[in-house]
């Protein structure tokens, strides 16, 4: 017995010192998560502040002019087409479009539901209003010329402003410009013109709003609420010393990052002050406030569509002589120029169309400055004493050089004359005009000078629009008596050309053809030259020859932006 409870004991004892059994699951403790980092939204507006040139005069997209003008309107609507900062051709208003007829005829066809700034549906009927609208002689319109290649448009704003209007009407209605239906416009030339996609991209095609044009003509723009435009921008205040504009709701394409574009127009000394006080954000710099700036890490330099020269009269002596106007060309001292009188602010140039312009051509180059080949060039033809070793000032004539005279103009002329004066040991009078005379003594062929400055200030992107003056029929032939018919036949291929880059190469001939010939002594091409501040995000990158108004104003607009982190005081709160 005593046996049995002592191994039941021992049993037990045991038993109560073995572990606890190990659970066969087991549950971590909840840790509740941190909550989310939510950064607080900065309510500050993205807003673009943008000091223009001059105030508009007119926001008529057929009446429109100066770059001010051009560059709000730009915004607010959209041709059938659009350039980029290069000069190529995107589609606009249009997603595609057609040459047919052998390039006689061009179809447009608009994007699928288009609609103005105000819902209101947009079809090819309004680009046709517009572009007719244009040629209505009765307007006045700056640049109707644009259109010169659609049948019957020449003729169309060639009348009489005082004819009947029946006759008016009927002759815009036979004009090459004619809606098939809502989504396609036809355009008619009287032969292929392949550089019309990039005139189709100007203002003059801009789908002005019929309805609020015959309310009230004249003034119909002054209203924001007039401007039903198409671009992804619309005008939302018209002030005496801003525009404001704010995104489009109604544009078919991507909605712009920017929540306003500000446009102001102050002289360039206060925009300067306004720029350091953080109150605008773009300005531009003229000669006059360069060099003050000239080490900014703001400043941004680039190439500009403007191109200036000393165009001689070819129907004078002794420029008829073609050795004369290479000795000439030779003669000036293009780096002294921009270094003494336009105080660094361009580049010296010896050609024609200018970098950044479809159609450059660094090889079709005009005698560069050398002053020993001056004097050689014209002794060698003639114009030497009889030893040979120095101009004979009696063979060469009297040489006069007229200008505009203005306190800005004296000081260039008279670099240019001294100039002259110093290489060829032959005087070259200076021949002050009156400013309000010289447009009309220089446009006149009875009284062109012998030799005077002219500048170039490119209209549109494309070469045809640095070509066409010097054909037979241009303004070079009548005013300066300079017509080669090899040009003029080499320029007509060129406009006739459909295929983009084959088109180039032929404008390129036709440029070489008259920088060859010597009827102009090309000097210096212009500098964009803007202050634009760091938090700025975008315009930079796409600088292109023809921002005149604003740095990047060619580019991809709706992917502008601002560094709000960046931004400093002066700068918007609501």
């Amino acid at each position: 017995m005593r046996q049995i409870f002592f191994t039941l004991l021992v049993v037990a004892f045991l038993a109560a010192c073995e572990p606890a059994p190990v659970p066969t699951t087991f549950t971590t403790p909840t840790i509740p998560p941190k909550p989310a980092f939510t950064p607080t939204p900065d309510p500050r507006p993205r807003v673009l502040r943008i000091n223009l040139p001059a105030r508009p005069d007119t926001l008529d997209p057929q009446r429109a002019f100066t770059s001010s003008e051009l560059a709000i309107l730009q915004l607010a609507y959209e041709g059938l087409t659009r350039v980029d900062a290069q000069g190529k051709v995107h589609p606009g208003a249009a997603e595609s479009w057609e040459f047919r007829d052998g390039g006689k005829s061009l179809v447009f066809r608009l994007r699928d539901n288009l609609k103005r700034a105000d819902g209101a549906a947009l079809t090819a009927k309004d680009f046709e209003f517009a572009l007719r609208y244009a040629l209505d002689p009765r307007l006045g319109a700056p640049t109707p010329s644009f259109l010169d290649d659609v049948r019957g448009a020449l003729t169309a704003y060639s009348l009489d402003p005082k004819s009947r209007p029946d006759d008016i009407d009927k002759m815009l209605n036979n004009v090459g410009i004619k809606a098939i239906d809502d989504q396609h416009l036809l355009v008619s030339f009287d032969q292929p013109t392949g550089y019309w996609l990039t005139i189709a991209s100007t203002a003059i095609g801009f789908p002005s709003d019929k309805g609020k044009i015959d309310g009230d003509p004249d003034a119909w723009w002054l209203k924001p609420e007039n401007h039903t435009g198409n671009g992804a921008f619309k005008i939302a205040e018209i002030q005496d010393a801003f525009i404001r504009l704010i995104p489009n709701e109604n544009y078919w394409g991507a909605k712009p990052k920017l929540d306003r574009i500000e446009f102001y127009w102050q002289s360039e000394a206060d925009a300067l002050a306004s720029y350091r006080k953080g109150e605008l954000d773009i300005i531009r710099i003229g000669m006059d406030h360069f060099a003050p700036v000239q080490s900014d890490r703001d400043l941004v330099r680039s190439p500009a569509a403007r191109v200036t020269y000393i165009g001689f009269n070819l129907k004078k002596a002794p420029f008829s002589d073609k050795n004369v106007r290479r000795a000439f060309s030779h003669a000036l001292d293009r780096e002294g120029f921009v270094r003494d009188v336009l105080r660094g602010l361009g580049k010296p140039y010896v050609g024609w169309i200018p970098p950044g312009i479809p159609g450059f051509d660094d090889t079709a180059t005009a005698p560069n400055y050398d002053p020993n080949a001056a004097v050689r060039v014209l002794i060698d033809n003639g114009y030497g004493t009889a030893d040979k070793k120095k101009v004979d000032c009696n063979k060469l004539g009297t040489i006069k050089l007229s200008y505009s005279n203005t306190p800005r103009t004296q000081v260039l002329f008279s670099f240019l004359a001294a100039n002259l004066t110093r290489i060829f040991a032959c005087p070259v009078l200076l021949d002050p005009i009156e400013p309000n005379a010289f447009p009309v003594i220089v446009r006149d062929p009875r009284t062109t000078p012998q030799m005077f400055l002219m500048p170039w200030e490119g209209e549109y992107p494309h070469p045809q629009n640095w070509l066409f003056l010097q054909t037979c029929k241009g303004v070079y032939a009548t005013r300066l008596g300079y017509c080669n018919k090899d040009f003029d036949a080499a320029l007509s291929a060129a406009n006739q050309e459909l295929e983009f880059d084959q088109a180039i190469e032929k404008y390129k001939i036709a440029q070489r053809i008259f920088v060859g010939d010597g009827a102009a002594a090309f000097l210096w091409h212009n500098e964009n030259a803007y202050l634009v501040k760091p938090y700025v995000l975008g315009a930079r990158d796409h600088a292109g020859v023809s921002d005149f108004a604003w740095l990047g104003q060619f580019g991809p607009i709706a992917t502008y932006s601002i560094d709000l982190t960046q931004v400093g005081a002066g700068y918007p709160t609501q």
